[in-house]
């Protein structure tokens, strides 16, 4: 065989490797990281690619884009504050992958593929976000609350860190978008909070 026919069977068996590694190849984007799985371990990809070869790997992808959860807290639902009054409460929380390892692979573990549907994100940690809400305002005065809107929302994001970490989540930040005090006619006078609060809001607009 002459030397151009060698030259010739190298360079297609080079362009089909070639092809095949592009076929199998998969990149990370700025808005999603990738976690491979299986032949060789565990590997996370932020920023770069990888070969995932099929039967031998598999690909997660994990949504690093910043998730905006809304929380409404009103009526019978509404926060109670130190001083026993209610008030109504919403807010906006933005969470977000953390980008590093770790957080990658527990958010691909743990959340799937819910880093990519907010809706259902929400309804996971909701109960977590309406927890640190009402932790917080149960040990502010509904003045203090209204005054220091600041500090009850850093001490809503400190009270969230740890908890989100868990699901490889970090906070981004924590907006108030609605406070007010809940109407009397969203109260049960039966429960034993609301008819504190109603007496001593009662007699405050007394006074005024």
């Amino acid at each position: 065989m002459s030397a151009l026919a060698w030259i010739i069977i190298i360079l297609i068996v080079a362009a089909v490797l070639i092809a095949l590694a592009a076929s199998f190849y998969q990149r990370a984007t700025n808005e999603v990281a990738l976690v491979r799985t299986g032949l060789g371990g565990r590997r996370v990809v932020i920023d770069g690619g990888t070969l995932a070869i099929p039967f031998f790997h598999e690909i997660n992808r994990v949504n690093m884009q910043t998730l905006r959860m809304d929380v409404a807290r009103s009526g019978d639902s509404s926060l109670i504050t130190k001083d026993r009054l209610r008030v109504d409460v919403g807010a906006e929380f933005y969470a977000s992958v953390t980008p590093n390892d770790d957080a990658v692979t527990r958010a691909a573990q743990t959340l799937g593929k819910r880093v990519f549907q907010p809706d259902q994100l929400k309804s996971l940690i909701d109960g977590m976000m309406i927890d640190a809400l009402r932790s917080v305002a149960a040990q502010m005065t509904m003045d203090e609350l209204h005054e220091n809107r600041a500090s009850f929302v850093k001490q809503v994001r400190d009270a969230l860190t740890d908890t989100l970490g868990n699901y490889g989540l970090q906070l981004d930040s924590v907006s108030l978008t609605a406070l007010d005090q809940t109407p009397f006619a969203a109260l049960d006078e039966n429960n034993a909070f609301n008819a504190v609060g109603m007496r001593k809001l009662a007699e405050v607009i007394a006074k005024s």
